[in-house]
């Protein structure tokens, strides 16, 4: 097309054929039109009879449970626990994008920004808040110290829709199919329609500490650009195109049980840090062919862990880094690592960077554990909010570079700790608790056409 000027496209607003407030939400697309793969849900978005702040890593993405586009009963893509994955995405696009694109598109606050500071001087820190005297001088042997910040802009949610946060989102961010084609031709896919189920609870869309209210799902509509250029429409509608292959993202979770009297290994004095070693069989990918992996490590701790705000950052999605994690993978019968697999905090978050990219959770002190601050001082007194994102958002990844899965294992390990305050803060701990791990892989699929213009959804 010559122009995004001319007039070669059409912008259309589509509202839903169906929207159960909190429920369900189906838009179909007029048959035997040519569209372009870029589509955006808009308006999405809740209202909360008490005023609040969206979470801070998923923002108004909490909301979406999952996510289909199918060809009448055909599905050609669906993503479940879609929140959980676009709180991923957050981390695998660049820290640039997220500050100036990514959190107004869903009001999260996933930018860092890092400074230097004086500390022999008084100033206002980089971020905007009143520094605190008592703690001026302190946190550093050397005279300056780096400052980390999050983004200062978040989604607010009020009670009515014209002062709530509303974002929208690009299809392709949850729906690799969209991406893989050029065009979406109706008169090939002549029943298409794209369905979201939600899921608007508290722990999924609102900061964790303002968990009260009765939330409401706004009604999104669908923006899409039709393609009217008489030329293009010559030569590519109702044209059967080549099999049409790309990734699609399944999951699996498994479970590991927390250190507890029970279980007769929670660490004491005695044994302060009891070792931690299980195996799981994955069969969710059986038989299919997958290129990357990534693993997200929830924990349940409440109490003491979540006291003072302290590891609420991203509420449900957090993952936490545990004490002496251990990752191996095991594919049809060969480990993919050496020796005990990936065994380092900063081995696994290089290699976090190397298959899923630079971007992929480089904000410091996000990965891994950290030590104690210098000079005595807590090391929320040298990292803004320090307590609330030091290892809250460790992950692990690796790719099996699209190999068929016969027999998937992972070998998962860990170290418990003994608290010095006693046995109830040694159970309440973190790095104690249950545990479960979210496995998602890129899955490869296909569409192939017959010569009929029929065409079969496969995994290849």
């Amino acid at each position: 097309m010559s122009s995004e000027y001319s007039n070669d496209l059409k912008i259309h607003e589509i509202e839903p054929v169906y929207f159960s407030e909190n429920n369900r939400v189906e838009w179909r697309l007029p048959p035997n039109k040519l569209y372009t793969n870029t589509m955006s849900v808009m308006n999405l978005g809740v209202t909360k009879t008490t005023t609040g702040v969206l979470n801070k890593l998923v923002g108004v993405y909490g909301t979406i449970d999952r996510m289909a586009l199918m060809d009448g009963n055909v599905e050609l893509q669906s993503l479940v626990r879609a929140n959980e994955w676009l709180g991923i995405k957050q981390h695998l696009h660049s820290n640039r994008y997220n500050e100036n694109l990514g959190s107004n598109y869903c009001g999260n606050r996933k930018a860092v920004r890092l400074g230097l500071r004086d500390v022999r001087v008084s100033q206002v820190p980089f971020t905007g808040a009143n520094e605190n005297a008592a703690i001026q001088h302190g946190g550093a042997n050397g005279l300056k110290i780096i400052e980390g910040g999050e983004r200062d802009n978040f989604g607010l949610v009020a009670a009515t829709s014209n002062a709530t946060f509303k974002g929208q989102l690009d299809i392709s961010e949850a729906l690799n199919f969209i991406q893989s084609i050029p065009y979406v031709d109706t008169s090939i896919f002549k029943n298409l329609k794209l369905v979201i189920e939600f899921n608007v609870s508290m722990n999924n869309v609102i900061r964790s500490t303002q968990n009260n209210g009765v939330l409401a799902q706004l009604r999104p509509y669908l923006v899409v650009e039709e393609i009217v250029a008489p030329d293009i429409l010559a030569g590519s509608l109702g044209k059967t195109p080549p099999a049409i292959s790309y990734n699609v993202i399944e999951s699996d979770i498994f479970t590991v049980p927390g250190f507890s009297a029970a279980n007769g290994n929670l660490p004491n004095n005695a044994t302060p840090n009891p070792s931690q070693d299980i195996t799981f069989h994955v069969s969710s990918f059986n038989n299919k062919k997958v290129n990357r992996i990534i693993m997200a490590t929830r924990c349940s701790a409440t109490g003491v862990a979540q006291q003072n705000n302290a590891d609420v950052a991203n509420g449900v999605y957090n993952s936490h880094a545990m004490l002496r994690q251990k990752n191996q993978v095991r594919l049809n019968g060969r480990n993919i690592f050496p020796r005990n697999g990936v065994d380092r905090d900063m081995q696994r978050l290089a290699l976090m960077a190397d298959v899923w990219g630079g971007s992929a959770s480089i904000a410091p002190f996000y990965a891994g554990l950290a030590p104690k601050a210098a000079d005595l001082n807590t090391r929320q007194d040298v990292l803004q909010q320090g307590n609330e994102v030091i290892g809250t958002q460790d992950y692990f990844g690796c790719t099996l570079a699209g190999a068929k899965v016969e027999d998937l294992q992972f070998d998962y390990g860990r170290t418990g700790t003994a608290n010095d305050n006693g046995q109830g803060q040694t159970t309440a701990s973190k790095y104690n608790a249950d545990l479960t791990i979210h496995v998602f892989g890129e899955v490869k699929k296909a569409v192939v056409f017959g010569k009929s213009g029929q065409y079969n959804v496969v995994y290849q």
